[in-house]
């Protein structure tokens, strides 16, 4: 994260060390990739088949973080948005919506999922 603290993932546990806060990395492009939790940014790369990205990052690693990535958001003109399909998610959404130029919700792409990871492991099970 922003504060040297990491998040953790496993089969048995999902957790973080603290402090818990946001992740960015900026490219200084003026679009900016924002996902919900870090797994999910993980499958962006994944299924782009890169590790390289020409857009700046946020990951907000918890939907209780968004207060503390909207400075950086704002500092780019295009977004594309990356959350949970759910209610948080659609708060987010309008929240960004509000004070940006413009959003594209990429949620259209993993609609009948609960978030990009899951989209991804669903496409693996399919395979």
């Amino acid at each position: 994260t922003d504060a040297g603290s990491y998040e953790l993932s496993s089969k048995y546990f999902k957790g973080c060390s603290s402090p818990k806060t946001i992740t960015t990395i900026d490219n200084k492009n003026n679009s900016c990739l924002v996902f919900e939790g870090f797994m999910d940014f993980l499958s962006y790369l994944t299924l782009k088949k890169t590790l390289k990205l020409i857009s700046s990052v946020c990951v907000l690693n918890s939907v209780n973080q968004f207060s503390k990535a909207v400075e950086f958001i704002a500092k780019h003109d295009t977004i594309h948005f990356f959350a949970d399909n759910d209610e948080a998610g659609n708060h987010m959404l309008k929240a960004i919506e509000t004070a940006q130029k413009k959003v594209i919700d990429q949620r259209v792409f993993y609609k009948s999922y609960k978030d990009l990871n899951e989209y991804l492991c669903g496409k693996v099970k399919i395979k």
